[in-house]
């Protein structure tokens, strides 16, 4: 068994009679990174501490050497975390409403339908029916009465199918949002829909699980959502009969009986307030059009006033029959809704009926606060309110959504009662809200890169807390789908300053996430921004942005197309650091593209042109780029030195980006001298960083570099687990170059046993480099041409 580095340091401490504070001292190290080192606290030991610790303990050459190794190991062991996804219990079902009534019938079907979990074939019930009948309210009480027989999980989809202003949501976007929900990997999730709904498939099978797909659109829509375990159950709910939908058992739901109307207005309004007027509650349930989602919002009305009686509800409903003319089951809707609405107070109808302009899903209290500029703890107060009537859904803790049918009505109140001046303003307020705190958290996960100044004309008075890294990148994965929104929304309506801005702030988001799609869109939308605006300076940002994303997305030709227009429109205008940047990229290309010496020239001219501007990150970034352009030059102890004086400044600017792209480069720099236990330790501290920043782009590339050292070590298994992992990723991502590192790392791990795999996998990446024209090229084509072997001749 493997020593342990922490055990090994303890017992040369103790054997030195020294404490953990005197060890310490005398290592010029804090005492609680000793005790995290002896404990093993997720802490990879840094290499120059442990020769310090050495030094301090008086080691022989020997004993030096055992504690590096066992530093060495232990760093191994931090960056292997590859662990099949666990169930666990996983419960993503909205929330049960506690005064469900009637369907006995209907939920007793389901139950039946569904048993649990044991039937020849997964088990899909779909439920249809008119809009506002129950639908969902049903799905989601029979899954929480059911929810012990599916332990391994109860997983929700909206699919919009219905929703006004909203196209539904595609197939692939529902399977990404539901393999999270599963517990996989965003790296490990694909590209494509047919490999997106295979890895569903497959990490469902055998597991109990059961799935509710609400507002589904199509047949075509949720087929490919549907598991393939026998062990598993779906509830699909839809306005329309899914007839095309294979094996589906259908259950129409139409709208309540009599008595169980009656006895719905009677648990929402209270027993007690209609005991004695059967007659007025009957009348009540009919004018309601004994929908559920029409009598929950009048009967709560009754409920919170007390000085109402049956009869006087009943009277404001015909009132409002009258006055929204005939159109049955939708006119009842729309009395029982104007009911509600007409009582709530003036602020919380105006934040009401301003819902209607916002673009995304759902909201938090910050948007609704910027929405009715108000503060947050108002607008808090108001969506409550908003829920206790039923016009307004909470799916999840401070995050909330309307119900299809009442968007609509929010939009027609919206016309009526808001003058278009005042719907632009909150609209303002409303993209202003977004573009501050996008803006925020952008100087928090990206320090030391340029943001082009601008002003907010609206900031928020409230904003959600964005001052760490953590806090900030979960803001952007709550929000991404309504920055997205707003982008569209602010193209749409010529808000060009917006559109731009709001792209510029999310670059490096995309970037990191691996968002290479989002990242292309929304730029291009910028570009056609800043054109129109006149904007040079943001035009040509835009331009090296949106050159970078084209490369990421395997368009090279496009990259260079932009990258060359961005070069000259900022060397027309001055701009040094726009010109430093392109010039560093199109290093970057050049040295995949095989062309060192070119890649060298590029980078000393940006080192330059950074230095000129006191550009320390700039600096930084031109630094490691030509350590790894002389790591490809056979130029190691030259390309360390770089990157330990990029290492310097990025620690200096406090930038982990930074700092993990140059501890693997430094990696490489290490494995080309042969020190292969420094590489390894370099590029595990990288990998250890990219994943706390969740920057899924770099892991790929950091888990490709110890692939590579792990070959170079005669490690040739864990070096194809570590390009495995790297593939999985990058196809996620779609990472062109990455895709064919991986594929050519296997290739060489498995050439010497399996002859025919590892020629599958060097045939992929040569596809892949081909189109990229990289270097790799001829070296892959000679793999394949060796003996013959790989050729299979």
């Amino acid at each position: 068994m493997a020593e342990r580095f922490g055990t090994v340091l303890r017992t040369y401490r103790r054997r030195a009679g020294l404490t953990q504070e005197e060890l310490a001292e005398q290592a010029g190290l804090s005492a609680r990174t000793i005790r995290a080192l002896e404990s093993g606290q997720g802490r990879v030991p840094r290499l120059a501490s442990v020769r310090e610790v050495a030094k301090a303990l008086g080691l022989k050459a020997g004993e030096q050497q055992r504690l590096l190794a066992t530093a060495t190991d232990a760093a191994d062991e931090t960056e292997q975390p590859d662990q099949p996804d666990q169930p666990g219990r996983r419960r993503y079902l909205p929330y049960d409403i506690p005064d469900f009534t009637g369907r006995a019938a209907e939920v007793a079907r389901i139950a039946e339908l569904v048993g649990n979990g044991s039937a020849g074939a997964v088990l899909v019930s779909a439920i249809d029916g008119m809009a506002g009948v129950g639908k969902t309210t049903l799905a989601v009480h029979a899954a929480h009465l059911m929810a012990e027989r599916f332990p391994d999980g109860q997983f929700y989809c909206d699919l919009h199918g219905f929703t006004p202003g909203y196209e539904p949501v595609g197939p692939a976007s529902a399977l990404e949002a539901l393999l999270r929900m599963a517990g996989v990997d965003g790296a490990r999730i694909p590209h494509t829909l047919q490999e997106r709904s295979a890895l569903w498939r497959t990490t469902l099978s055998d597991r109990r699980t059961l799935v509710v797909l609400d507002n589904a659109a199509t047949a075509e829509q949720v087929r490919p959502l549907l598991p393939g375990s026998a062990s598993c159950a779906v509830l699909v709910t839809s306005r329309r009969r899914l007839l095309a939908l294979e094996g589906a058992v259908p259950l129409s739901l139409d709208v309540l009986p009599e008595a169980e109307a009656c006895a719905m207005v009677a648990r929402i309004a209270g027993p007690d307030r209609v005991a004695d007027a059967p007659e007025a509650v009957a009348e009540i349930a009919e004018l309601c059009g004994r929908l559920p989602l029409a009598i929950r919002m009048a009967a709560a009305r009754l409920a919170h006033r007390p000085a109402w009686t049956a009869q006087d509800l009943a009277s404001e409903l015909r009132a409002g029959r009258r006055r929204s003319g005939p159109g049955g089951n939708e006119q009842a809707v729309s009395a029982a809704f104007a009911l509600s609405y007409a009582r709530l107070g003036p602020g919380c109808q105006r934040l009401f009926r301003l819902l209607g302009l916002h673009p995304g899903a759902d909201l938090d209290a910050y948007a609704a606060a910027a929405l009715a500029g108000t503060d947050v703890a108002t607008a808090a107060q108001w969506l409550e309110e908003l829920v206790d009537v039923h016009l307004l859904e909470q799916y999840a803790p401070h995050r909330y959504q309307l119900h299809d049918l009442l968007r609509r009505h929010t939009q027609e109140v919206l016309q009526e009662s808001e003058p278009p001046a005042h719907r632009e303003e909150a609209e303002l307020r409303l993209l202003d809200h977004y573009l501050h705190t996008a803006r925020n958290a952008r100087l928090v996960t990206a320090p030391g890169q340029r943001l082009l100044p601008f002003e907010v004309a609206h900031p928020p008075d409230d904003t959600p807390d964005v001052s760490d890294r953590a806090s900030a990148l979960a803001w952007y994965e709550a929000e991404h789908a309504n920055l997205v929104a707003m982008i569209t929304q602010a193209a749409a309506h010529g808000r060009n300053e917006h559109v731009w801005q709001y792209t510029h702030v999310l670059q490096h988001f995309f970037d990191i996430r691996g968002r290479t799609l989002d990242w292309v869109t929304t730029h291009e939308l910028a570009l056609a921004a800043t054109g129109n605006l006149g904007n040079r300076p943001a035009h040509a940002e835009i331009l090296t942005s949106l050159a970078i994303a084209c490369w990421h997305a395997g368009r090279p030709e496009d990259a260079f197309d932009r990258g060359l227009e961005a070069l000259a429109l900022c060397r027309e205008l001055g701009d040094a650091w726009g010109e430093a940047v392109i010039l560093t990229n199109f290093g970057i290309a050049q040295e995949q593209l095989g062309q060192i010496e070119e890649a060298v020239d590029l980078h000393r001219q940006a080192l330059a042109l950074y230095g000129g501007i006191d550009a320390p990150w700039g600096e930084a970034l031109s630094l490691t780029s030509l350590g790894t352009a002389h790591t490809r030059l056979g130029r190691a102890a030259e390309a360390l030195d770089h990157h330990r004086r990029a290492l310097d400044r990025y620690r200096r600017i406090g930038d982990p980006w930074g700092e993990a792209r140059t501890l693997t480069n430094m990696g490489t720099g290490y494995r080309q001298l042969g020190r292969f236990g420094e590489a390894v330790a370099h590029h595990a501290r990288a990998l250890s960083l990219d994943r706390r920043m969740g920057d899924r782009r770099a892991e790929s590339e950091v888990l490709n570099d110890l692939g590579a050292t792990y070959h170079a070590a005669d490690r040739r298994d864990t070096a194809r687990r570590r390009h495995q992992r790297a593939l999985d990723i990058a196809r996620a991502i779609d990472s062109s170059l990455q895709i064919a590192r991986a594929h050519q790392g296997i290739a060489h791990a498995l050439a010497p046993d399996d002859p025919a795999a590892a020629r599958h996998h060097a045939e992929q990446a040569l596809a892949v480099q081909g189109e990229l024209s990289a270097p790799e090229t001829a070296e892959l084509t000679a793999l394949l041409d060796a003996d013959g072997g790989l050729r299979g001749e």
